[in-house]
């Protein structure tokens, strides 16, 4: 497998680089996180592991009930995009 590294420049003020940062490191990470944490606490993870597949909307119910949760809350929607990151991560073509 290879890996690809993208780099990009971000020319905005100090301010706006500052929020973006506090979004993806203080809250969109940790929601990231957690939908890893629980998804590999779930009862079903046997299930889904002996037919190496995760039901299509388990990620999206899981994280709208983090949705809900102080430490998440607040995001912009674009930041549960989490949702999509963990479905790829979990669809790699590796089984789960």
């Amino acid at each position: 497998m290879s890996q690809i590294t993208i780099q990009c420049r971000l020319v905005k003020s100090a301010s706006t680089r500052q929020y973006l940062w506090k979004l993806m490191a203080e809250q969109n990470t940790p929601l990231i996180n957690e939908l890893l944490e629980q998804l590999g606490h779930h009862p079903d993870l046997e299930n889904w592991r002996q037919k190496a597949k995760i039901p299509a909307d388990i990620v999206k119910q899981l994280c709208l009930t983090l949705k809900t949760d102080s430490r998440y809350s607040g995001q912009p929607s674009r930041f549960y995009a989490a949702v999509a990151l963990v479905n790829y991560t979990l669809r790699g073509d590796t089984q789960i």
